[in-house]
């Protein structure tokens, strides 16, 4: 599959697939375009997994669990974006306060 092929499946909603197509392609190469991909992609998954957090249970707590680790993995990969719009930046800032707000919900 290629990269184009990720961002045809962003595009069609299928989060999960796109993520999971995109891990073993980003762990080969690092290309302007791969890195891209996955940027958005776990973008994508993470915003998903915090939606599937809805309360204290363990499958609230494992999504929220694993929201984190690809939060924590995109302001990593954020510094290896040519960001000259600033719109992954505006990204990250957006996924941080969802994710603050989803640690709020979760734990009421």
């Amino acid at each position: 599959m290629t990269v184009k092929e990720v961002f045809e499946l962003r595009r069609q909603g299928k989060i999960e697939e796109a993520y999971q197509t995109i891990l073993p392609m980003y762990k080969v190469h690092h290309g302007k375009y791969t890195t891209l991909a996955m940027f958005w992609c776990a973008a994508d998954m993470m915003n998903l997994l915090l939606t599937r957090a809805t309360d204290n249970d363990s499958i609230s707590l494992a999504s929220l669990k694993e929201a984190e680790k690809i939060y924590i993995s995109l302001q990593k990969l954020h510094s290896q974006i040519h960001d000259e719009n600033e719109v992954c930046k505006q990204t990250l800032i957006n996924l941080g306060e969802a994710l603050q707000a989803t640690r709020i919900r979760v734990s009421q």
